[in-house]
């Protein structure tokens, strides 16, 4: 015990027990250490000060030990322990497991066991290194720098990792493969009916699916999500709710496609409309479309795959069907649900009738007032009987 006076007042403080191995010799340092602090007024001036200082001390010690060990955590640490969980909340399974393959496939091979922050652009040039030698496409190349800059960015906000991604550089950036996926196969009304013919033998349902698709212009997913609840007969609209923006939208039935709904339609809501064998959410189209295609023949001789049919070529065909029965392309772009009308201009080079139509009404009203003589409007040049 120790018994000293501090602030006026007498103060007794336990040093501890001798069979804890405190030896009176040094109680008797410490003693004199405390009352030297007292006297200069710095340092700790009592054992609780003391002990106190200590634990500071050990905190900040342990603070600084955490510290290092985040800025040490690896890529793949990193990916499991924090991005992963939070993906999975946000995202459809299909998207977790694009998002696995990419970091387990690609990413962590090459960086494997290195800090986070210690990832630079040679590492990155392996990855892509890789999937060039494995023949990937260009998109598949973006889509997987696209989930390196999100984790990326993400360890940053969570004190990871510091500064901007190294996939982000403009040097890499530049050298990256340039993509260009959009899908310019559209089909004709014959090439509708005869799809739809053939799928009708084939499968009821994927059929209704094709349908719906050329009606309405649906995504594949927006269909598997599809339930009763969201289609409205009396207003002839189906409000999706979940959609590849996660933004929900209306969008308008055409007879054709109410009629068939109707047929479909059970006696109770809130179950899918379209179903697996099981009754569950569908996951994944039959292949029997691509049958049906190549029985009749759409992809003969075709060889770029932007110009082969596939099912979303049927959305496309909608797209289509819109555009040359008049309609804008800002309508367009709210009926399929694009993020940005600069997706919906795509589509732009569908509506080149009109345009000519109307360069040559302008043509033909500078002729006229040349000449004083009468210009037609063009809606009445182009097809009324009046």
């Amino acid at each position: 015990m120790l018994t000293y006076k501090i602030d006026g007042k007498t103060k007794t403080e336990a040093v501890g027990w001798a069979s804890e191995g405190i030896k009176p010799s040094e109680a008797f340092e410490l003693h004199c250490k405390l009352k030297e602090n007292r006297k200069k007024g710095f340092g700790p001036r009592t054992i609780a000060e003391m002990r106190a200082e200590g634990d500071e001390e050990r905190s900040e010690r342990e603070a600084e030990q955490r510290r290092q060990a985040r800025l040490n955590i690896s890529f793949k640490d990193y990916f499991e322990q924090y991005y992963l969980p939070e993906v999975e909340l946000a995202n459809r399974p299909e998207t977790v497991d694009k998002t696995k393959i990419q970091v387990n496939i690609w990413i962590d091979p090459v960086v494997e066991g290195l800090p986070m922050r210690e990832i630079g652009l040679e590492y990155l040039k392996r990855i892509r290194a890789n999937l060039n030698r494995k023949k990937r496409s260009p998109r598949t190349i973006q889509y997987v720098f696209i989930t390196f800059n999100a984790i990326w960015n993400m360890a940053r906000e969570d004190g990871f990792v510091e500064g901007e991604s190294p996939a982000k550089k403009r040097s890499f950036r530049k050298t990256m493969p340039k993509v260009d996926n959009r899908r310019e196969r559209f089909l004709t009304r014959g090439e509708e009916d005869k799809l739809l013919e053939e799928l009708s033998r084939r499968s009821q349902q994927l059929h209704d699916m094709a349908l719906l698709s050329i009606e309405c212009g649906l995504r594949r997913g927006e269909m598997f999500a599809l339930t009763w609840d969201c289609v409205d007969f009396d207003s002839d609209t189906l409000h999706l709710r979940r959609t590849k923006s996660d933004k929900s939208r209306w969008v308008p039935v055409t007879q054709r496609a109410k009629s068939m709904l109707q047929e479909r339609a059970p006696g109770n809501t809130g179950e899918f409309v379209f179903k697996d064998r099981f009754g569950r959410q569908l996951v994944a189209l039959s292949n029997s479309f691509d049958k049906a295609v190549n029985r009749i023949g759409l992809n003969d001789g075709v060889t770029d795959r932007k110009m082969r049919v596939v099912f979303h070529s049927l959305r496309h065909s909608y797209a289509s069907n819109f555009l040359k029965a008049g309609g804008s392309l800002y309508a367009l772009s709210k009926l399929m649900g694009h993020g940005s009308i600069n997706v919906t201009e795509r589509y732009g080079h569908l509506a080149n009738d009109d345009l000519v139509a109307a360069v040559k009404q302008m043509e033909a009203s500078r002729t006229a007032e040349k000449t004083g003589g009468k210009v037609v409007p063009l809606h009445k040049a182009q097809g009324s009987s009046e």
